[in-house]
C-alpha cells in the first residue's frame, strides 16, 4: 500500500452501505517546542504479519470509535545518568494545561539482575545500573516467554488442540522480559519499562503457575499494542482463557475492560460481546478519547536536552467528498490516531471520513467511485 488516501465501500453501523476515506498526513517537529511544519501526504501503514509487534495497520482506523495516541520514543535523563526515572505523555484541551483528557506514565530502570538471597534462597534483584538513555519498547517491558518451561513441556495431542505453548508466554506481551514461570532465574532477564502502579517486586517474578499471569504485572509501554494481546483481545468476546476471578484483573479493577470480558464462555455468547474498542490499538491510557486535531501534547522526560517535549496539533482537518456517478457526498471527517515519532522528529494524524451511500447504486457505480481532499 503506496497511496496517502484510500477509499472502501462497507456496510455502517445502521447496516446501510458507506463509503469511508483513509488519509495520512505527516509534520515535522523541528524544534520541539510546539510548533509543527507544514503537513504533507504520507502513504497508509499497511499491516505486516511478520512483525510480531504489528498492531493492524491504518485501515484498522475505520471502526474505530475513537482517537488513539501512539509514541515512539527513548527515555532520556537530561541529569547524566541515573538508575531510575518517570516519563509520561499527557493530551491536554487547548488552553486547559492542567487537566489532561489522556495521560499515561511509565517508570523506567536501569539494567537489573536477579540473585538468589543465600539466607532465605528468595530471588533479590540488584540495584538499577545508572543509565542516560533507554529505548520504551515492549522488548524492555515486562512480559515475554518462559523458554525453559517451554522447553521441558511434553506436547500431547491435546496440546496440538489448544495451543498449550501459550502457557509460557505471557499473554499481554509476548516479546517482553521477566516472565517467569519455571523458576530458572539464571535466564531471566529483567524489565526496563513498568507501570509504576503494578512494578514487578522479586516475590511477584516466579509464578506459581502458567494461569497465575492474570495477577502479575502489567506491560506498559506508549507503543502501539498488537491484535492479539491482553486486554485488547478481550473486546473480541474471546474471553481471557484463565478461570480467575475477573476482580483478579487488574484491568477490571482499573475499568479497563467490563468483568464480564474475563469469561470464558461459549463462542456465541463471546461473539455477542464483540465490542469496535478492539479497533483501538493505542495501550490503555492512550484511548478513550475523541480528539479534534488542535490538542496539546506534552511529553516529558523522552528528550536529551528538554524536560519536556511540546506538541501542538496542527488544528487543521481534511474536508472529503465522495463522487458516486455526478453526485458529490461530503464525508465528515474524524481524527482517529495521533503517532508521535520522536526518533524521527515527526507527527503523523490518520483521519477517517465517513458517509452512507445512496441506495440503488449498482456495481458500475461503485466502481467508479472515487474521492477528493481540501485540506482546511
Amino acid at each position: 500500500m503506496s497511496a496517502a488516501s484510500l477509499h472502501t465501500v462497507h456496510r455502517g453501523e445502521r447496516g446501510i452501505p458507506c463509503a469511508s476515506v483513509v488519509t495520512r498526513r505527516v509534520y515535522a517537529l523541528p524544534a520541539f517546542d510546539g510548533a509543527l511544519s507544514m503537513g504533507a501526504p504520507a502513504p497508509l501503514v499497511s499491516a505486516d504479519p511478520d512483525d510480531p509487534t504489528c498492531a493492524g495497520g491504518d485501515l484498522v482506523a475505520i471502526a474505530r470509535p475513537g482517537t488513539d495516541v501512539i509514541v515512539r520514543a527513548h527515555a532520556h535523563s537530561v541529569d547524566g545518568p541515573v538508575p531510575t526515572m518517570d516519563v509520561s505523555v499527557a493530551v491536554h484541551d487547548p488552553g486547559d494545561p492542567l487537566t489532561p483528557r489522556l495521560f499515561k506514565r511509565l517508570r523506567v530502570f536501569g539494567d537489573r539482575s536477579v540473585t538468589l538471597d543465600p539466607s532465605t534462597g528468595e530471588p533479590v534483584f540488584s540495584a538499577p545500573a545508572p543509565f542516560v538513555e533507554m529505548p520504551l519498547t515492549w522488548e524492555r517491558a515486562y512480559g515475554g516467554c518462559d523458554e525453559r518451561a517451554l522447553a521441558a513441556h511434553v506436547p500431547s495431542e491435546l496440546d496440538a488442540l489448544l495451543g498449550t505453548d501459550d502457557l509460557y508466554r505471557y499473554p499481554r506481551n509476548d516479546v517482553g522480559c521477566g516472565y517467569c514461570v519455571s523458576g530458572e532465574l539464571d535466564a531471566i532477564r529483567l524489565p526496563n519499562v513498568e507501570d509504576p502502579t503494578d512494578l514487578l517486586t522479586p516475590a511477584r517474578l516466579v509464578l506459581s503457575d502458567p494461569d497465575a499471569w492474570v495477577t502479575a504485572p502489567v506491560s506498559a509501554g506508549f507503543a502501539a499494542v498488537p491484535a492479539h494481546w491482553w486486554p485488547r483481545s478481550a473486546w473480541l468476546g474471546l474471553g481471557s482463557g484463565s478461570e480467575a476471578p475477573s476482580d483478579d484483573f487488574p484491568e477490571v479493577r482499573l475499568g479497563v475492560i467490563p468483568p464480564e470480558l474475563t469469561a470464558c464462555d461459549s463462542l456465541e455468547e463471546g461473539a455477542a460481546r464483540r465490542d469496535r474498542r478492539w479497533f483501538h490499538t493505542a495501550p490503555p491510557g492512550l484511548w478513550g478519547e475523541s480528539l479534534s486535531g488542535n490538542e496539546t501534547v506534552v511529553l516529558t522526560g523522552v528528550h536529551p536536552r528538554r524536560r519536556q517535549v511540546i506538541v501542538n496539533l496542527p488544528d487543521e482537518r481534511p474536508g472529503v467528498t465522495v463522487r458516486v456517478g455526478d453526485q458529490r457526498l461530503p464525508a465528515e471527517a474524524s481524527l482517529r490516531t495521533v503517532e508521535i515519532d520522536l526518533e524521527t522528529g515527526t507527527v503523523a494524524l490518520v483521519w477517517v471520513a465517513s458517509v452512507e451511500l445512496p441506495w440503488g447504486l449498482g456495481r458500475r457505480d461503485l466502481d467508479g467511485l472515487s474521492h477528493e481532499i481540501d485540506w482546511r
